[in-house]
C-alpha cells in the first residue's frame, strides 16, 4: 500500500510539473509571437499613404524599420498583386518574386488583418519560417500592400534553444501545428515533417484539447505527456517523460522493503510458532478430556493446568456438567407431558438445554426448517441460525437464561442443505426450576413471505421518493378535489414555504397565470393532459416564478382520479433567449442596433413608405477627425468616445426611431413618419451634441465633429441600396465642404461644380 500511494504521488507530482514547463514554455512561445505580432501592426498602421507613394519608396520604408530587425529573421513588403517590392537586408535575395499563391498572402488579402501563417519553407533561403503579415492601407481603407515579417524557427532567440532542452534525464520538449506538422521533436531533426495519423495524443492535440495523460513509447515502455496549447498560434507543446525516470524513487524503496520484510518474516515466523505451542497445549489436554467425557469413557470431573482462564473454564464445565446430569432427570420426567401439549400446536415450538442442544422440536417448527426431529435433536441450535444473526442471538440467550428475561424478536434461519434463508418471528422464555436454569423454549412463526411483501413495498417506495427527491422540477400529487397528497422537496421552493404542504389545497397557496389569465383547478381538471405549459407562479410568500408546468391525470383501481404536477424554472432559458435576441440585434460597444437590425428596420420602412402622413426619414453620420483620437489616445479612448456619442444619439430620439451603428465611427438614424425639415433640425441638434462632447486625457483634451446626410424614403424606393446610396452621397458631399455639418440629398446646390471635382 505504501508503494502504491508513494507511486500515485509521484505520478501526481510529476504531471504537476510536466503540466508547469508546458505551461511556462508556452506562454513564452505566445509572449514571442505576441511581440512581433503588435509591433509589426503597429508598423503597418503607420505606413497609411498612398499607393503610388509606398510602392515608390518601398526599400526606403523598409529600411526605416530597425525595431522589427531585432524582431524578425527577414523583413518583405509586397504589394496588392503579390509582387516582392523590398526586402530588409536589402541585400538578401526574393525581390521581384511573386508569392501571390503563398496561403499567407491569400488569407491576408482576403480578412485584411493582421496574421501569423503556417510554418513552410521559404523559397528565396529554403528554411522553415514562419510569416507574419500585416496589411497596409491607403487614407481610402483599401489594400496597397502587404508587410511580412518571417522568423525562422531554427533561431535560438525563437524556437531554436527548445529542441536542446531536456526535462530530467531523458525528456524532451516537442512542439506542433494543428495542421499536422513537427516544429519541434529532438528524434526528428528535419523540420515540418507530417505529425503520426496514428497517434491518440497528437489527435487530442490537434482538436484544441490540453491535459497530461500517459502515452506508449516506441520501445514498449509508457511515458507521462503534458500538452498545451498555444493562444498566439494554432500551435501546441507537448513535454514528455518517460514513467520509468518519475517512478525510479520509488522502485528502489521497493526493493528495499521487500528484503527488509523478508528478513523479518524469517525471523518471526520460528519465534511465533513456538510461543503459541506452549500456550496452547493446556487447551489440548481440556479438549481431548472434554471429548473422553462426553464419549463415556471419563467419568472423573476433568483436571487440567495452565493459565487462571483454562482453570476457571475447567471448573465451569464440571459444575455446569453435574447441573446437567440432575436437570436430564427431572426433564425426562416433564417429556412426555411438554410434547403432548405442543404437537399439535400451529406455530413452531423449540427446546434446547442450558449448553443449547435442541431437545426437542413440535411438528409445526419441523414444516418451518424442513427437517424432522430425529435430524435436529441434540444439534447445538446456533448450527441453524444464520451466521451474521449468531452474535446477536447469543447474547439474547444470555439475558435469557441468566437474567430470566423473555427475548421477543426477529431473525433468520439457515437451511445449508437447500441454501434457503427462513424469517422467523420467535419468542424464547427459560425453563427454570426454584434453584436453577435448565434450558429454554421457544416459539417462532414463519415470516418470510410477509417479509419478502414489505421489503419490495419499501423499496419501491423508496426508489420513488428517492427519484423525485433528486430531481430539480418540483413534484405535486393531489386528489381530484386539489388536496396535496405527496410533495418533493424541490416543490417547496416553488410553493414559498419551507413545510410540507400535504393536506393544503394546492391552489390556494399558489396562483397560477398563463397569458395574464388566472388557472384555477377546474382548468386543469378539463385538461387530459398538459405538457409543457408556459406560465407564471405566485406562492404563498408573494414572488413570481416562470415556471414550465406539467400535469398528468392518474386514474387509481377504484376508479378515483390523482393528478401529478411538475413545475420547473424556466426563467433562466427565457432569460437566456431574451439575452441571444438582443446579442444578435446590438452593437456590444455602444449597445446600439447593429447593421443588421437596422437594415431589417430599413427594409420595414420600405414596405410602409406609402402609409405615413410624413416622409420617413434616413440619416448617415460620419464622424470626423476620429483616426487621430484612436490613434494619439488609444483605442480605449476611441472606444469611450464612440459609447458618449451613442449616449447623444439615444437622448435626442423618439421611442420610434432606430438608431444604430453601422461600423467603425459610422452611425445610422431612421425617423419614421418624420419629415425632412423636423429630421434636420434633429441632425443639427445632434451635429451641434458631437461637436461640443471633449473628453480629457493626460491633459490633452479630445474631441470629434460629424458629417451628417440625410435623405426622406420615397414611394419608389424597392431596395435599402437605393436609399443608403443617397443618404451617403449626401454625407460625402457635407464632408467635401469642410466636415462638421448637415446636408440633405436633392437640396439647391447641394454640391457645386468645384466641390463635385474635388469630390
Amino acid at each position: 500500500m505504501g508503494i502504491s500511494v508513494g507511486q500515485s504521488e509521484l505520478e501526481s507530482q510529476a504531471r504537476a510539473q510536466l503540466a508547469t514547463h508546458a505551461d511556462l514554455i508556452a506562454d513564452d512561445v505566445d509572449a514571442k509571437l505576441a511581440e512581433r505580432f503588435d509591433a509589426i501592426t503597429r508598423v503597418a498602421q503607420n505606413l497609411t499613404m498612398e499607393e503610388e507613394s509606398l510602392l515608390g519608396r518601398a526599400q526606403p520604408i523598409l529600411n526605416r524599420q530597425a525595431a522589427l530587425t531585432s524582431l524578425f529573421h527577414k523583413l518583405y513588403l509586397i504589394d496588392s498583386s503579390g509582387v516582392i517590392r523590398a526586402t530588409f537586408p536589402a541585400s538578401g535575395t526574393g525581390r521581384g518574386m511573386n508569392v501571390s499563391d503563398r496561403a499567407f498572402f491569400q488569407l491576408t488579402n482576403r480578412q485584411m488583418t493582421t496574421l501569423v501563417s503556417e510554418p513552410f519553407i521559404s523559397r528565396d533561403e529554403n528554411i522553415p519560417i514562419v510569416a507574419i503579415t500585416a496589411p497596409v492601407f491607403n487614407h481610402d481603407k483599401r489594400l496597397i500592400g502587404i508587410l511580412v515579417g518571417t522568423i525562422n524557427l531554427d533561431e535560438r532567440s525563437f524556437l531554436g534553444d527548445l529542441k536542446n532542452l531536456t526535462i530530467g534525464d531523458t525528456g524532451f520538449v516537442g512542439m506542433g501545428t494543428r495542421s499536422g506538422f513537427v516544429l519541434i521533436h529532438p528524434r526528428r531533426p528535419s523540420r515540418l515533417d507530417p505529425l503520426s495519423d496514428s497517434n491518440p495524443l497528437y489527435d487530442a492535440a490537434r482538436n484544441g484539447e490540453e491535459g497530461v495523460t500517459l502515452a506508449p513509447m516506441s520501445d514498449g515502455q509508457q511515458r507521462l505527456v503534458a500538452y498545451r496549447q498555444l493562444n498566439e498560434a494554432p500551435w501546441f507543446v507537448t513535454v514528455s517523460l518517460p514513467t520509468q525516470e518519475a517512478f525510479e524513487p520509488i522502485r528502489k524503496l521497493s526493493h528495499v522493503m521487500f528484503w527488509v520484510a523478508g528478513a523479518l518474516l524469517l525471523l518471526f515466523i520460528p519465534l511465533s510458532l513456538r510461543l503459541f505451542s506452549r500456550l496452547l497445549s493446556p487447551l489440548q489436554q481440556l479438549a481431548d478430556q472434554i471429548k473422553a467425557r462426553h464419549m463415556g469413557v471419563l467419568d472423573a470431573p476433568i483436571d487440567v493446568g495452565g493459565g487462571r482462564e483454562i482453570r476457571e473454564l475447567v471448573s465451569t464445565f464440571n459444575q455446569v456438567r453435574d447441573e446437567r446430569e440432575a436437570a436430564r432427570v427431572e426433564l425426562e420426567q416433564q417429556e412426555a407431558y411438554f410434547r403432548s401439549l405442543s404437537e399439535r400446536s400451529p406455530i413452531g415450538i423449540v427446546q434446547t438445554d442450558v449448553l443449547g442442544r435442541i431437545g426437542f422440536v413440535n411438528h409445526a417448527f419441523e414444516a418451518i426448517v424442513g427437517q424432522p426431529l430425529e435430524r435436529l435433536k441434540g444439534q447445538h441450535y446456533l448450527k441453524g441460525v444464520y451466521r451474521e444473526d449468531q452474535t446477536q442471538m447469543l447474547q439474547n440467550r444470555s439475558r435469557v437464561l441468566y437474567d430470566g428475561e423473555v427475548f421477543q424478536g426477529q431473525y433468520r434461519l439457515y437451511d445449508a442443505r437447500t441454501d434457503r434463508v427462513i424469517w422467523v418471528a420467535s419468542m424464547t422464555a427459560p425453563i427454570e426450576t426454584p434453584d436453577r436454569c435448565l434450558g429454554t423454549i421457544s416459539v417462532m412463526r414463519d415470516i418470510t413471505h410477509e417479509l419478502e411483501v414489505e421489503a419490495e413495498l419499501r423499496a419501491a417506495r423508496t426508489l420513488a421518493e428517492r427519484i423525485l427527491g433528486v430531481l430539480e422540477e418540483g413534484v405535486v400529487l393531489t386528489d381530484r378535489q386539489g388536496f396535496v397528497s405527496f410533495a418533493n422537496p424541490p416543490s417547496q421552493v416553488f410553493i414559498g414555504n419551507h413545510a410540507s404542504p400535504v393536506g393544503s389545497n394546492l391552489f390556494d397557496i399558489v396562483r397560477v397565470a398563463v397569458d395574464g389569465e388566472f388557472w384555477g383547478f377546474d382548468e386543469f381538471r378539463k385538461q387530459p393532459q398538459v405538457t409543457g405549459l408556459d406560465a407564471v407562479l405566485t406562492n404563498m410568500r408573494g414572488d413570481s416564478l416562470e415556471v414550465e408546468l406539467t400535469m398528468l391525470r392518474l386514474e387509481n383501481e377504484h376508479g378515483a382520479d390523482q393528478f401529478v404536477f411538475v413545475m420547473r424554472d424556466d426563467s433562466e432559458r427565457r432569460r437566456q433567449e431574451a439575452q441571444l435576441s438582443w446579442d444578435a440585434s446590438h452593437d456590444p460597444l455602444t449597445r446600439l442596433f447593429n447593421r443588421r437590425a437596422f437594415t431589417a428596420s430599413l427594409g420595414n420602412q420600405l414596405m410602409q413608405a406609402g402609409d405615413h402622413s410624413a416622409p420617413t426619414v434616413l440619416m448617415v453620420i460620419d464622424l470626423d477627425h476620429f483616426k487621430p483620437v484612436n490613434d494619439n489616445g488609444g483605442h480605449l479612448l476611441g472606444d469611450e468616445l464612440l459609447r458618449h456619442i451613442a449616449d447623444i444619439l439615444r437622448s435626442r430620439m423618439r421611442q420610434s426611431d432606430v438608431v444604430a451603428r453601422l461600423g467603425g465611427d459610422e452611425f445610422g438614424v431612421i425617423l419614421p413618419a418624420c419629415g425632412l425639415d423636423r429630421a434636420k433640425s434633429i441632425a443639427e441638434s445632434l451635429r451641434a451634441g458631437i461637436e461640443a462632447l471633449e473628453l480629457e486625457q493626460d491633459g490633452r483634451h479630445y474631441g470629434v465633429t460629424a458629417s451628417i446626410g440625410l435623405t426622406d424614403v420615397r414611394g419608389d424606393d424597392t431596395t435599402n441600396k437605393a436609399v443608403m446610396a443617397r443618404a451617403d452621397e449626401a454625407a460625402y458631399t457635407a464632408k467635401s465642404r469642410g466636415r462638421n455639418r448637415v446636408v440633405v440629398y436633392g437640396e439647391e446646390a447641394m454640391a457645386s461644380p468645384q466641390e463635385t471635382v474635388r469630390t
